[in-house]
């Protein structure tokens, strides 16, 4: 089954990142959506397993915020030239391995610039973008999830809508 790689930093994006993984769970469902909070069990070894979730993935949601681009660690240095940076790597990995990345916008930020980025997420700054907003996010987000459709292998025409799609499909 493919899923949906949700991407974002924490002190960027971390709110709308939750409040998008909750709808997509709703649309898509629970084994179809990737965050690291809720897909990594206590114990596992997080590198091995965002590195597994990115490879299998049927497309990777890359949450910008408005601070996304020159977001710094505890030093200064921009956390996207740093190779060992996550987000760089998530979003690197699912470019080089020719995965559909979409951008999310989120609190009115921009597209950055192919100047902006590393090397290897050059390619990131040409991939079409999808903006949520706070005052339309349900109809934003039902945007998102028709766009997302034809990347996920399970999600079937009308289940987010068929109350029932969860209980059928559940295995016995």
């Amino acid at each position: 089954m493919r899923t949906i790689f949700l991407s974002y930093r924490r002190d960027d994006s971390e709110g709308q990142a939750g409040r998008l993984f909750d709808d997509l769970v709703e649309q898509f469902g629970a084994d179809s959506v990737f965050m690291d909070v809720a897909g990594i069990e206590a114990g596992r070894d997080f590198r091995k397993v965002i590195d597994q979730h990115v490879a299998s993935c049927g497309v990777l949601l890359a949450m910008i915020g408005k601070n996304w681009t020159d977001a710094t660690d505890e030093q200064g240095r921009r956390r996207l030239d740093d190779p060992m940076d996550f987000v760089r790597l998530e979003i690197a990995s699912a470019l080089k391995r020719d995965i559909p990345v979409i951008p999310v916008l989120v609190q009115r930020a921009n597209m950055p610039a192919v100047a902006q980025l590393p090397a290897d997420l050059e390619g990131f700054a040409y991939r079409n973008a999808v903006q949520l907003t706070h005052a339309r996010w349900d109809s934003d987000v039902q945007v998102l999830a028709k766009a997302l459709r034809p990347y996920v292998d399970d999600a079937k025409p009308g289940s987010a809508s068929s109350p029932g799609w969860a209980q059928e499909h559940k295995s016995p």
